[in-house]
């Protein structure tokens, strides 16, 4: 051998494709490529090593279409029928011999057709499928009834791969589809069985009765059921010598599922929306299907107890959405009101596998969402009131000066009647204006009615997981025989505890599952006030509770009942706070801050009031710390009433004693735009924005129940090794973040078109870790100065470098300045010791230039200045500095 074969081969492709009216088209393709073709970046060895013929024959036809018109029937046929041969150059089983000439060495063609059904690699292809037949409504006006053949469609599909080759002697695959839905849609008539009675429409207080309605029927019926079959049967050829007994292999798999969907408006205010799926599958007998067997009666009667009985459930789901439309606001007191309620619940039932069904039993789990959304539009309440109307309308109106001279009043649109008589002499007499109890009163009342609109969103979830359940599910999930889990169970209700479901629990040993239960709270306010023109507040306040339970219940043997066992809680916990008062106070040279040295102080006194409120303590003193037996200065439950009573600034003999606090507190953001309309700015400014916004919050990020927590008179009773009464939950850090974000932001845009910007921004996060009584705290104060300005058409010539006609460009020229000074310091103070260290922290000066000119719309230019200048706080850190700067072209190649 001295060089690689580099024959080539050959290859060629036709396509036929006929369109048969509006019948349908047929396709014919085919594929012919020999030994030795290959692509261009291939190489020698990576070429094709085998003759490939290859045919496909597929056809679509609407079959409905050689039927009557007026049947409406739509019958989509699909056909494909496929062939590939591969034939090898080299005998698979001696690769130094071609193929053709190890042929020629066998006499007789019944021979060689043996030795080509070996080797040939064979695939066929056979496909048939009548998807979505239906009948389709004749008349544009038919009505929809329930009971319609129009509401039904059928799906069947047939599939079957035949393959072939030198290691398989056969391999068979077919796959059966079957389907049929029904989906009927209504618009049922909304009846209101009180709307024509007289004195009930006659006032609007009554509008509530005589609005009552119902419909009659369902929105929306709808199912679907799916088999799908596949059946695999393979065999494995012998290729040696031996005698060797192979046996086929065989795959079946026959799925069923079910899908129901059901939609009724009770009323205009009441929606009911029920969905669920049944995944089942058919059990079939092991072995080959062989109709010949003495056995294949017995398969028959198996396959068809099972579809009878609906098959074997795999899985169920299902959920109910329930809403409702308080209709409050058609009582005309509460028009400024609404209301608007759900209720979710979800149900899920998971078989386990069925070799160890009996014994595990299934799973279960279910849960529901409540919600509450309630909206206030104020406005509408104030105008009732004629005079608070007018005091609204008055105070959205602009004020208007008097008519300049020789202008005349545009209020003033009758023409002034002549008269004989002289006009009095007003000159020197002063107009009275209002009285002034007036004055007050009206300003009272525009800061009552300055809150606009208010909502308020609460929503409750729920949920448990249930192992060891041993029933499966029939109509809606539940097994009505033994009523197990129950009707209130499937719709999303909450049981009591695991001691609900003891006479449907497996009793064997091998479950090992906990049975769980979660818990999650959320609650948004939100408020939008306006006390005068263009100044608006808005306020918000939220809080998030999350709460997870999991325990093991098992079957005691010995004692023959179920007893729970390992029983745990673990949640998270947010809530908007107000830490205004402690924002600014700034720390000592020497790093101290006088409100941590609060938190140190207050830990008495919250510590006795702790021990006084709690009967378990005896009266005792600690010599060494003078604190009350049980609640140390290092104790979680002195610890986080006094963060809280110290960053709050609030007395510690009257704070919340509540690690989880009830009540958020208001957050805000303010913004006035109202500036430019005083006749001082407006000679200097198109418009100025200024803005203010606050933002602290009171975080648990995780929090789990001390097992070794103990209780008597509702309070706790067991201390720890260091003399501390244990806490119910353990919890390893609480986190306070506030922002200024901005403190302050003032936008002004000049008349010169010259734009400013001023900012400050200021940020406080404050973690207080029990693990190591220790305080991080995280402080940043950002100072942001802006200018930009637009030169408008500013033009120039180009010249092209080669000579040539000189092009004038024409564009404006944008010029922005951003200058920031950056403060960030990281302090960790230690509880237990007096050490306020800085652990990271840098102060960053940073500039930012650019001037920018759009040539046309696909070319823009762009110069550039940027230097970041960083001072870290920390000696064994070093002052750097970035520069950058330059030039960037933009091309925009897209249309």
């Amino acid at each position: 051998m001295t060089d690689f074969d580099e024959k080539g081969g050959w290859a060629a492709t036709a396509r036929i494709n006929t369109a048969l009216a509006d019948l349908g088209n047929v396709v014919i393709s085919g594929l012919y490529s020999t030994a030795g073709f290959g692509s261009i970046e291939q190489k020698v060895n990576e070429r094709q090593k085998e003759t490939i013929a290859q045919y496909d024959i597929a056809t679509n036809i609407e079959l409905g279409k050689l039927l009557p018109k007026g049947t409406g029937l739509k019958i989509p046929m699909h056909i494909d029928y496929s062939e590939k041969r591969s034939i090898p150059e080299y005998n698979p089983l001696n690769p130094d011999v071609l193929f053709k000439d190890d042929l020629n060495t066998y006499t007789t063609k019944h021979e060689r057709d043996s030795i080509k059904a070996i080797t040939v690699d064979i695939t066929r292809r056979k496909n048939i499928n009548f998807m979505n037949v239906r009948r389709e409504k004749i008349g544009e006006n038919k009505k929809n009834h329930f009971y319609d053949v129009e509401n039904f469609d059928v799906t069947y599909a047939f599939s079957e791969i035949y393959h072939r080759n030198i290691d398989i002697e056969y391999d068979l695959k077919k796959t059966y589809k079957g389907g049929l839905g029904y989906n009927f849609t209504n618009n049922p008539k909304n009846v209101r069985p009180l709307s024509k009675v007289g004195f009930l429409t006659k006032y609007k207080a009554l509008r509530l009765i005589s609005d009552l309605n119902f419909y009659y029927a369902p929105k929306l019926l709808s199912f679907r059921t799916d088999m799908n079959r596949e059946y695999s049967e393979r065999m494995m050829r012998n290729k040696s010598t031996a005698d060797i007994i192979i046996f086929p292999t065989y795959i079946k798999k026959w799925d069923w599922t079910r899908v129901y969907d059901f939609k009724y408006d009770l009323t205009q205010s009441i929606r009911i929306d029920f969905q669920a799926n049944a995944a089942a599958y058919i059990d079939e007998p092991p072995g080959v299907i062989d109709k010949s067997s003495p056995t294949y009666q017995a398969y028959k009667d198996s396959i068809r107890k099972e579809i009878l009985d609906f098959g074997t459930m795999n899985s169920y789901t299902q959920s109910i959405d329930i809403s409702y439309n308080l209709p409050i606001n058609k009582i005309p007191i509460f028009s400024f009101l609404s209301i608007t309620t759900s209720y979710g619940g979800d149900y899920k039932w998971t078989a386990s596998p069925k070799s160890i069904q009996d014994r595990v039993g299934n799973s279960i789990e279910n849960a529901n969402t409540k919600q509450i959304n309630g909206s206030l539009n104020m406005t509408t309440l104030y105008n009732k009131i004629p005079y608070l109307k007018k005091l609204g309308t008055d105070n959205n109106q602009n004020p208007k000066g008097p008519p300049k001279k020789g202008q005349k009043d545009i209020k003033d649109k009758t023409p002034a009647k002549q008269s004989n008589t002289p006009e009095p002499d007003t000159a020197g007499v002063k107009k009275e204006g209002p009285p002034l109890w007036k004055l007050i009163t009206d300003n009272a009342l525009r800061i009552l009615i300055s809150l606009k609109n208010a909502s308020i969103t609460y929503n409750r979830g729920e949920g448990s997981a249930v192992p060891g359940f041993v029933y499966s599910p029939e109509i809606l999930g539940n097994n009505w025989n033994k009523n197990a889990p129950g009707s209130a169970y499937v719709f999303g209700f909450q049981p009591s505890g695991p001691q609900d479901f003891e006479q449907w629990l497996s009793k064997d040993s091998v479950v090992n599952s906990a049975y769980m239960t979660k818990l999650n709270e959320a609650l948004n306010v939100r408020a939008t006030l306006e006390p005068f023109n263009d100044f608006r507040i808005e306020i918000t306040g939220n809080r998030t509770y999350t709460e997870n339970h999991q325990e093991y219940y098992t079957f005691d043997q010995i004692n023959n009942k179920f007893k729970s066992s390992a029983p745990m809680n673990t949640g998270s916990f947010s809530i908007s706070f107000l830490t205004w008062n402690t924002a600014f106070f700034k720390d000592t040279k020497e790093n101290k801050s006088q409100v941590f040295e609060k938190l140190k102080e207050y830990r008495s006194e919250i510590a006795y009031r702790l021990a006084n409120q709690n009967p378990n303590w005896n009266k005792t003193v600690t010599d060494s710390t003078g604190f009350p037996k049980g609640y140390g200065p290092t104790s979680q439950e002195v610890l986080i009433p006094a963060f809280i009573a110290a960053y709050t600034g609030k007395n510690p003999g009257s704070v919340n004693m509540a690690t989880f606090p009830k009540i958020p507190m208001p957050n805000w953001r303010i913004t006035y735009t109202g500036l430019s309309k005083i006749a001082f700015f407006k000679k200097y400014l198109k418009s100025i924005n200024i803005a203010h916004a606050y933002r602290s919050t009171y975080n648990i990020g995780g929090f789990t129940s001390n097992i070794l927590y103990e209780e008597e008179d509702g309070f706790s009773a067991k201390m720890n090794a260091i003399n501390n009464y244990m806490s119910k939950y353990d919890i390893a850090q609480v986190s306070i973040m506030e922002q200024f974000s901005p403190l302050i932001d003032v936008d002004m845009t000049w008349n010169n078109s010259l734009m400013t910007k001023i900012e400050i921004k200021k940020t406080r996060n404050l973690s207080l870790s029990f693990v190591n009584n220790q305080l991080t705290e995280t402080s940043s104060n950002e100072f942001i100065v802006g200018l930009g300005y637009r030169f408008k058409d500013v033009s120039f010539t180009v010249k092209p470098v080669g000579g040539g006609k000189k092009t004038k460009l024409k564009s404006d020229l944008n010029v922005k300045v951003d200058f920031s000074i950056k403060s960030n310091k990281t302090i960790l103070r230690r509880i237990d010791e007096d050490v306020d260290q800085i652990s990271a922290g840098q102060k960053v000066l940073s500039i930012n230039t650019s001037a920018e000119y759009m040539v046309n719309q696909r070319f823009n230019i762009r110069l550039f200045f940027d230097k970041v200048i960083n001072n870290p706080f920390m000696s064994s850190q070093f002052p750097n500095s970035t520069t950058n700067g330059g030039i960037s072209l933009r091309f925009t190649l897209a249309q």
